[in-house]
């Protein structure tokens, strides 16, 4: 519909026209029989009607051409800036500011990101009923079997029972963004990560039973990296980060953080608190490339420098506050080396391939000469006992320029009574370690994974009998989904024999053949949405032997292991503290919260 407003001739004309109308029609009525009069002024009338039609169609047809120009005519010209005085007094325009694509705020906020996790957890070690007992060869030396020489002076002691605790499980708060590198297709990237103690305080990364100078609250602690990322050839970063070797199997995990978490066994090569082949690489430059071939195959991989100035990796790496494998050095009151697994140069890479419901990787990682020369000190093995019998200075695999410079220091009845004994002389090796991984994902939401897994030490023939380093190990894990809100999972972890024990156990057999482990484990997951879950999580490890493999490694902050309540009040070098307990029989019970944003 057309809206106009006619101009005053129209008006005018309607006018006249309607008056005319009403005075012919007067005649009409005077004077009926003057048929000839009302045909000519019908004849009028019609004329006047079809000028004014006329008219009107005109205004129509003019109004829908100046709109028609409105809406295709450019838009004004924009009025020249005012002048404004410029520094230094010189007169120039004001420059208006282009209006950013997005507000830089709601920019900036977008960069957050984060879990937040909280476990009520009790636990037990499984100590309670065990014995140590001293044992020594029956004849001269090896070959000649075992004599049980009976119950050792000092048993478990402390609290090893059932024991509750709040603990924050590998939670993370990070920063991440990119910026456009102007005249290219390359994004620099960036990432910074922090851990948040929210069940303690705070501080150094330390225990009872292990010392370390890193603070995991501090920024930086986490997935840190700076980079280069490009759609086509992939992502180039220099940071800290967990290896290729770990992360390609991390979906196969649902106990992520609990106290079932695979890393219990699968990459813990020593079986204790630390993960050799689960934990973050310092001062590392890795290569992640994009999806090939279909969108199905994929790698990564990673060096991360020694940066060492020693030839047998005693000291920290440059710039790092740790020994390489964790730790401060002389932690668990040992000489102040990093002669309890300091490495040099580590390297990790994996292939992932991914297509519908189906999942595979294979992953190997290396760290060179890794140094365990502090394994001798302490030893409960009758075979190092046997080698230190043999005399000062006499056997080659002891390191007894230490162990002399220390009795120089502190004298022959000082070093008799607190048990200082020689560190090995040579016990530095490569350690690899290579596994393959399959996932299957059912329409119904049912995830079956399965994973097996070698690690080896390159030990020479002489220095085999303490080999705990060398093993396989297996992973089953099933998880249903029941519904859009709850998950189940169950999984099994199993260690393998190893060649040798270094005797480190307070109740140490040397007649025990058997160092295998199982680790079983549950969990169920309900989802209040896509952001928090509650979980209630079971498990169970089963040492066989002189095996003590823990509850809760790879990252939560309390774990429980097969250490009892012995406490040393000074640092003597002797290893002495903590008492480690093989056949130990953990089980645990958590419940808690995890959020992510």
């Amino acid at each position: 519909m057309f809206k106009f407003k006619l101009p005053r001739p129209v008006l005018v004309a309607l006018a006249a026209c309607a008056a005319s109308f009403a005075l012919h029609g007067v005649v009409f009525a005077d004077d009926a029989a003057d048929n000839k009069a009302l045909k000519e002024q019908m004849r009028i009338m019609m004329q006047q009607m079809q000028e004014l039609q006329k008219q009107v169609q005109q205004l129509q047809q003019q109004q829908q051409q100046q709109t028609q120009q409105a809406q295709q005519a450019p838009p004004p010209p924009v009025p020249p800036a005012p002048m404004q005085p410029a520094q230094g007094g010189v007169v120039g325009p004001q420059v208006a500011a282009a209006a950013p694509a997005e507000p830089k705020f709601e920019k900036f906020l977008k960069g957050f990101y984060g879990t937040l996790d909280v476990s009520l957890d009790d636990a037990t070690k499984g100590i309670r009923g065990l014995t140590a007992y001293s044992y020594s060869y029956a004849g001269a030396g090896p070959g000649s079997g075992y004599v049980n020489n009976g119950p050792k002076g000092t048993q478990i002691t402390g609290s090893v029972g059932w024991l509750g605790d709040l603990s924050t499980n590998k939670s993370v708060l990070g920063y991440r963004g990119s910026h456009k590198i102007p005249g290219s297709d390359v994004d620099f990237i960036y990432q910074i990560e922090t851990q948040p103690a929210i069940t303690s305080s705070p501080g150094l990364n330390t225990s009872y039973t292990q010392q370390s100078n890193v603070v995991k609250g501090a920024i930086g602690y986490g997935d840190t990296f700076v980079g280069v990322s490009d759609n086509l050839w992939g992502k180039l970063k220099i940071g800290t980060t967990y290896a290729p070797y770990k992360k390609s199997t991390d979906r196969m995990n649902p106990f992520s953080g609990m106290l079932g978490d695979y890393a219990v066994i699968m990459g813990n090569s020593g079986g204790d608190n630390r993960v050799e082949f689960g934990t973050r690489l310092d001062h590392s430059i890795w290569y992640e490339s994009p999806r090939w071939f279909g969108d199905t195959f994929s790698m990564d991989v990673l060096i991360s420098p020694g940066a060492n100035r020693t030839y047998d990796n005693v000291v920290q790496s440059a710039g790092s506050p740790d020994c390489s494998g964790g730790n401060t050095p002389g932690s668990g009151n040992l000489p102040q080396n990093c002669d309890d697994g300091g490495f040099g140069t580590a390297y990790s890479a994996d292939l992932k391939f991914e297509y519908g419901g189906w999942y595979a990787t294979a992953a190997w990682e290396l760290h060179h000469a890794v140094n365990r020369n502090s394994d001798g000190i302490g030893s409960n093995s009758p075979y190092y006992g046997y080698l230190v019998g043999l005399g000062n200075g006499v056997s080659p695999l002891l390191d007894w320029g230490t162990y002399n410079n220390y009795l120089a220091e502190y004298g022959a009845t000082f070093v008799n009574a607190n048990g200082f004994t020689p560190p090995y002389a040579s016990d530095v090796a490569d350690e690899w370690a290579i596994k393959g991984g399959v996932q299957y994902t059912f329409d119904f939401g049912l995830a079956v994974s399965g994973i097996y897994e070698y690690m080896h030490r390159n030990l020479p023939p002489a220095l085999e009998f303490q080999n705990e380093r060398q093993r396989n190990g297996l992973w089953f894990a099933m998880s249903q989904t029941f519904s859009p809100k709850d998950n189940l999972s169950i999984g099994w972890a199993h260690a393998g024999r190893t060649p040798g024990d270094p005797g480190g156990q307070h109740n140490y057999n040397p007649t025990s053949n058997d160092d295998t482990a199982n680790m079983y484990t549950i969990a169920w997951k309900h989802h209040f949405d896509a952001s928090l879950f509650w979980y209630i999580d079971a498990a169970d490890t089963v040492n066989n032997g002189n095996a003590h493999y823990d509850l809760g490694a790879g990252g939560r902050s309390v774990t429980t292991d097969c250490h009892d309540g012995t406490n040393t009040v000074f640092t003597d070098y002797s290893s002495a503290g903590p008492t480690t307990w093989g056949g130990c029989h953990e089980i645990g019970v958590s419940t808690g919260l995890n959020y992510k944003f």
